[in-house]
């Protein structure tokens, strides 16, 4: 759910991503949210999530059980009783995004996203993603069953002090 929450809120992926522009000093990285802001992104792609009892939700039984009906992931064995949601993506499933892009290059943006969030989750559990996204006061304090809101006007603020526009 925190990766998912990456690529539905634009806004706050920029944020995760200035953090790494700031460890790292990869221009790159720069690049990438300036793209993020340049495309409209967290206007056009923002697909909200409500705020729960631990951090974003959304029901995703559905859409995982459609993935499991056409071999693109497994899900792995629950440990202790623990219901979570803990998959594979399986070979089946990058020869299906290929197709898709090649039908439709338009779905590439799902592709990239989602190469870009993983390369700023790198090795990181979806747990302490979550713990990231606790230190936003907007998300954090966001009422249990509200919206989580957008960050689109801080992180750009924050983007033109990096640039040295403020």
């Amino acid at each position: 759910m925190a990766i998912d929450f990456l690529v539905r809120y634009p806004d706050y992926l920029a944020d995760e991503l200035l953090n790494l522009y700031e460890a790292e000093g990869d221009p790159d990285v720069l690049e990438a949210v300036e793209g993020i802001f340049s495309a409209g992104e967290p206007d056009v792609r923002l697909v909200r999530m409500v705020r729960w009892h631990r951090g974003a939700f959304q029901n995703i039984e559905t859409p995982l059980a459609i993935l499991r009906a056409r071999h693109l992931v497994r899900a792995l064995r629950q440990a202790g009783g623990q219901r979570r949601h803990d998959f594979i993506v399986e070979p089946a499933a990058f020869a299906f995004m290929d197709d898709v892009v090649r039908q439709q290059p338009s779905l590439a943006w799902y592709r990239d996203r989602a190469q870009l969030v993983m390369r700023l989750a790198k090795l990181r559990s979806g747990s302490a993603l979550k713990d990231d996204q606790y230190l936003h006061p907007e998300y954090k304090d966001a009422p249990i069953g509200t919206e989580i809101p957008s960050i689109k006007v801080r992180v750009l603020d924050r983007l033109k002090r990096l640039r040295g526009g403020a």
